[in-house]
């Protein structure tokens, strides 16, 4: 399946990723090499579960930031 995924990890980027038919989001941030504790996946502006399949076709992952 192709999906395209925006990334806002230090800038932004636009990429056109090929997974397996069935890859989760968690399949997706290993491939672009992101670390899942940093980040939120969102599908329509809706977060979505790492360990859930990948529907439709556009993600945007965001990078989470915290302090104090």
């Amino acid at each position: 399946m192709k999906v395209s995924v925006k990334v806002f990890t230090g800038g932004v980027s636009d990429r056109e990723v090929e997974l397996p038919d069935g890859s989760t989001y968690f399949d997706l941030l290993s491939f672009l090499k992101v670390n899942p504790e940093t980040v939120v996946v969102f599908r329509d502006g809706t977060p979505v579960a790492f360990d859930s399949a990948i529907e439709g076709s556009r993600i945007e992952v965001l990078r989470v930031v915290s302090g104090g």
